[in-house]
């Protein structure tokens, strides 16, 4: 059976308009467990931040005013009159010509503007200080609400949470954040010669590479990878277990069972279980022409194939957009860096091809080594610093020629 291939650029279209984000349900979770989460809710300020006026230096607070025109050779001489301790109110306020010690992050006391670094200073004695440097109003201050005003919102709705996120919704007073699920992604392999890692091989055997590499590859895009295990070449089993994943996940990817074989069933359970079945069998893509793209019960069951080179990249190109648009992941810009082809490589037109590639820096130029390796080979991929895209209208790429190298 001939395939019926799609572009990339349909392929993707066709998963876009078929398994649309809808409403989703959510979760209160730790402030500690929200890294990489995405928020379901504004989050607004119940309070000024700072609650206070503080200093935001080790010195003196004082009446700017009493320090115009101080320098080395005249210095203001202030009266000190005292000390605020860090985490408590001042002892009292300060009058004209006082000064009253204030560590950073201390209350600023009542009357006080501004702060002198300590470093400005002299203490000449039990009762008196000297300013060798003017302070402007505010200066070395930070003032009430300056920070956040009580009512701000300070986190949106849908923001991918972060370090510096968590960092000031603690700054708030928050505990917990309300945030969307993960979507659960079930991954499936088949085979008969697929063994858990760990298990004996017996001759004919190899142990399950897929499983792993793509419930991490989920994991890293925000979904919640389900591993289900290793399935043998029926289709009674395979059909079973397909059901019951589409049941629990929202997304199903088999590796494995994918290719128009005698014995990949994939495609016809698929067709089997729900209408429209399968939408897409075959893409225009080095490697990975035969994954499938199905829909059963509203939900997207991709059939990836087993080698995995080919499967991680269909997973890089096809599924991670889906994955990342579900958890509510913003579209991933993988860093890019420009390079010239170290060598003539031939392609065959009409279909997107990925390259894995070296990077090494020769007399000022930095240069693509492809990797030369089959696709049942691993070490293609995770030896590689990168992959270059090759247009489905080009026949290969010449030696000198600049490419974008997309680093791994």
């Amino acid at each position: 059976m001939l395939l019926k291939v799609k572009d990339v650029d349909e392929v993707l279209d066709i998963i876009e308009n078929n398994f649309i984000p809808g409403g989703k349900k959510t979760e209160r979770i730790s402030l500690l467990e929200s890294l990489g989460r995405v928020l379901a809710e504004d989050v607004a300020a119940g309070c000024d931040i700072p609650p206070f006026n503080r200093s935001v230096v080790d010195g003196y607070a004082v009446r700017s005013r009493n320090t115009f025109g101080a320098n080395e050779a005249m210095p203001a001489i202030l009266k000190y009159s005292g000390e605020v301790e860090i985490g408590r109110r001042p002892p009292g306020g300060i009058r004209d010509g006082e000064c009253m010690y204030v560590p950073t992050g201390g209350m600023l006391p009542p009357g006080g503007d501004a702060a002198v670094m300590i470093e400005d200073t002299e203490r000449l004695n039990e009762n008196e200080i000297a300013v060798y440097k003017p302070v402007s109003p505010l200066e070395n201050t930070m003032g009430k609400g300056e920070d956040v005003r009580a009512g701000d919102c300070v986190v949106r709705k849908n923001t991918l949470i972060r370090p510096q996120h968590i960092g000031v919704l603690s700054s708030i007073g928050l505990k917990d954040v309300t945030v969307f699920p993960k979507p659960r992604v079930s991954v499936i392999s088949t085979g008969d010669e697929i063994v858990e890692p760990g298990g004996e091989l017996q001759p004919g055997q190899i142990w399950d590479i897929n499983t792993y590499a793509l419930a991490s590859s989920v994991a890293e895009d925000g979904g919640c990878p389900v591993p289900e295990g290793i399935v043998k070449d029926r289709k009674d089993l395979l059909r079973e277990k397909i059901s019951a994943a589409v049941t629990e996940s929202d997304v199903v990817l088999i590796s494995g069972g994918s290719s128009a074989g005698f014995r990949d069933y994939t495609a016809s359970i698929i067709d089997e279980l729900d209408s429209p079945g399968v939408l897409v069998h075959g893409i225009s893509i080095k490697p990975g022409k035969p994954t499938i793209i199905g829909k059963v019960d509203g939900k997207p069951v991709i059939g990836m194939p087993g080698q995995p080179v080919s499967s991680l990249v269909v997973y890089k190109v096809i599924v991670s957009p889906l994955i990342r648009r579900l958890a509510g992941y913003p579209p991933a810009h993988p860093a890019m860096v420009k390079a010239f082809c170290s060598e003539n490589y031939a392609s065959a037109a009409g279909r997107e091809e990925y390259l894995m590639v070296n990077l090494e820096e020769r007399e000022g130029r930095l240069y693509a080594f492809p990797v030369h390796g089959k696709s049942g080979m691993i070490t293609t991929i995770s030896s590689a610093a990168g992959m270059v895209k090759i247009h489905r209208n080009k026949e290969g790429l010449y030696r000198e020629e600049e490419v974008a190298v997309i680093l791994l």
